[in-house]
């Protein structure tokens, strides 16, 4: 990734607000220069797929998927934006937060790729990482002179590494990983996409693009972006900011980024919801010659629900748009036989809501 030199605008924080290494240096701030978009296209009612190509179709981001691009990179992967007076930043980390009112056992996140490079020959992995959410841990405004909004706590919940190589960029294939170890997290959490190995140091850089949606498709609370002056610097001399902070005109957005919890051992009625929707399926794990039922719950009425049911490529292999939902709970049976033996996940979407939950078939 070549370093681009260009006019920046910055934002004054106070050195007492910055980790040590950033106290000479304010936020520099980057123009979008490019936004290449996707359509998301809707499934088919009730049908059974094999062509890889066929999309979740996520409602939550929006109709389409966006990647963002500026002078100095990616705005949403690897980008080094540099000032002949300030020297360089580095955007390390990018982060989605999720919103619920029960406790959730996370296990695993989904990313979508616009675009990846192996300009290195030797590219190493990138990090998923879980968080709690955290109060003034991230700068949340253009004005503002110390982190002053919810962002990702300090210590990592989980991780796990996601290999150059396993980045799907087909779209809108999504690439899942599963932690380490399961977390369980009281409320509101954070998934993360720690990027800062693949600077190599900053000579070169290994190129990694996450998708996004619109500008006006969320409040952009909850999208964030960790910066530092280094790719190796620690993670205390780094700061969070919401990612709109670090834009001139700003950008109020969702990133492709998706949790995967752990079935609960409670009745649907009894769950709590996650981002406003819920889901359980039994039996689970089920054999291929069983019915499966999914029962999923609406906190409040949705335009368009869609439920889909991926594998472990990230490939959908079957998916039932159930339309406009009232609030309340619901029963879809997937037909005996539709499945093959082998770990899926099931996914829920409505209208800016979604849950992920893994899901076993046996012989």
């Amino acid at each position: 990734m070549k370093k681009i030199y260009l006019s920046i605008v910055v934002v004054a924080v106070s050195a007492s607000s910055f980790a040590q290494s950033l106290q000479e240096q304010t936020i520099m701030q980057q123009t979008v220069t490019s936004a290449v978009a996707r359509d998301v296209v809707l499934p088919a009612h009730n049908s059974a797929l094999t062509d890889p190509t066929d999309t979740l179709g996520f409602d939550e981001l929006g109709a389409q998927l966006i990647q963002y691009g500026s002078n100095s990179g990616y705005v949403f992967g690897t980008n080094e934006l540099v000032d002949p007076t300030q020297g360089s930043q580095f955007n390390l980390e990018y982060a989605r937060g999720f919103i619920v009112n029960d406790p959730f056992t996370v296990i695993g996140a989904g990313f979508i790729f616009g675009s990846k490079e192996d300009v290195s020959g030797a590219p190493v992995a990138a990090e998923a990482r879980l968080y709690n959410i955290a109060p003034n841990r991230a700068i949340g405004t253009q004005t503002s002179t110390a982190p002053d909004a919810d962002g990702p706590a300090a210590s990592v919940l989980a991780s796990a590494d996601l290999a150059f190589a396993d980045a799907d960029t087909t779209f809108p294939n999504i690439t899942w990983v599963d932690f380490d170890s399961e977390a369980w997290v009281p409320s509101d959490f954070i998934i993360g996409l720690n990027i800062a190995a693949l600077y190599n140091g900053a000579n070169p850089a290994d190129t990694l693009a996450l998708l996004a949606d619109a500008d006006g498709d969320s409040d952009g609370d909850y999208t964030f972006t960790r910066i530092g002056l280094s790719p190796t610097s620690p993670a205390s001399q780094t700061l969070w900011a919401k990612s709109g902070v670090l834009l001139v005109d700003g950008l109020a957005n969702n990133l492709a980024i998706f949790a995967v919890v752990a079935e609960s051992p409670n009745s649907i009625e009894e769950q709590g919801f996650l981002n406003g929707v819920k889901a359980t399926m039994f039996p689970n794990p089920a054999v291929s010659s069983d019915n499966v039922t999914i029962q999923y719950g609406l906190e409040t009425a949705a335009k368009n629900v869609e439920l889909s049911i991926v594998n472990v490529n990230g490939q959908v292999v079957y998916t039932s748009a159930e339309g406009a939902k009232a609030s309340g709970l619901y029963n879809l049976n997937v037909p005996a036989g539709t499945l093959s033996s082998g770990s899926y996940i099931y996914v829920l979407n409505a209208d800016g809501a979604r849950i992920a939950k893994r899901m076993e078939i046996l012989k």
